[in-house]
């Protein structure tokens, strides 16, 4: 199959890294033309699903003091559409994973508001019915970030050990102290600061979490995740993506809600029919 160039080509030293260390950073990725139309962009859908919490921070559950998270904003706004589609992000999650095409799996708006707590450390992977399919995460800041105000750490190597018990970030359980896992040998994270422009890149079973914010003001971070293509649903258990599609245990993935963003659509895919709550981690079934 012959795919399309791809617009950010990476190096073979930098794949190399993220293979090793189950991280990387990517400068230059969105040109500061494209930072000012996304992050107004997602500011604008943040403010909507948001506007009538009017809490402060201190009256918010301890996963809400975290961050404000707004799920799958591609589907609600035709603006943040073409951030979460972008065929230059979708091409280094090809290149980073090593494989011919990528779905989305979700993209969200983490903003974590002035006096937010630490995001408690965890893998993503664990929290889906997925196996061990191939999945990158893309950290797209919209602000300096750096270790005051809110900054990711990740262990580096973590990503090798696979599926390590699940962290309940919910905090509706006490969660597991996984940087304390046998499997880690005690590694410590590594924080990475970052400026706008750039991109944290992240393996699904890299181990990370991220600081408090200490600062006055709202960090603002967007994320979108990629998934191989012929990855497959391999537990039953309730996941709103799969559900929403009605996929069953052993097929592959498919449906408008996951569209394949590489090699590139010709048009930018279209509104599910289905759309999910407005605020925090989308858990509705029943479909």
């Amino acid at each position: 199959m012959t795919h399309p160039a791809f617009p950010i080509a990476l190096s073979t030293e930098l794949i190399a890294a993220f293979a090793q260390d189950g991280f990387v950073k990517t400068e230059h990725v969105l040109s500061d033309a494209e930072l000012r139309n996304y992050s107004a962009a997602v500011d604008r859908e943040v403010a909507a699903r948001t506007a009538a919490d009017t809490r402060s921070v201190a009256e918010k559950t301890t996963y809400e003091q975290s961050f404000i998270q707004c799920m799958r904003l591609w589907e609600t706004s035709p603006d943040v559409r073409p951030l979460s589609c972008h065929p230059g992000l979708a091409g280094i999650a090809a290149q980073l994973l090593g494989i011919d095409s990528v779905r989305l799996w979700q993209d969200q708006a983490l903003y974590k508001e002035a006096g937010g707590r630490e995001t408690t450390p965890h893998q993503d992977e664990t929290f889906w019915p997925i196996g061990s399919a191939p999945l990158v995460s893309a950290w797209i800041p919209f602000d300096a970030v750096t270790v005051s105000n809110g900054s990711m750490a990740y262990v580096p190597g973590s990503h090798l050990a696979g599926g390590l018990t699940p962290v309940d970030i919910t905090h509706r359980s006490e969660p597991y102290d996984i940087l304390r896992d046998p499997s880690l040998a005690n590694r410590d994270p590594v924080w990475v600061e970052v400026d706008p422009g750039a991109v944290v890149w992240h393996h699904g079973f890299t181990v990370h979490q991220a600081a408090a914010n200490h600062s006055g003001t709202t960090r603002r971070v967007f994320t979108v995740v990629y998934i191989a293509s012929d990855a497959t649903r391999t537990k039953g258990w309730p996941c709103y993506p799969l559900d929403r599609e009605g996929l069953a245990v052993g097929e592959r993935l498919h449906g408008a809600g996951m569209p394949v963003l590489w090699p590139p659509p010709t048009n930018l895919p279209k509104t599910p029919t289905t759309i999910g709550e407005g605020t925090g981690p989308q858990m509705r079934s029943g479909f």
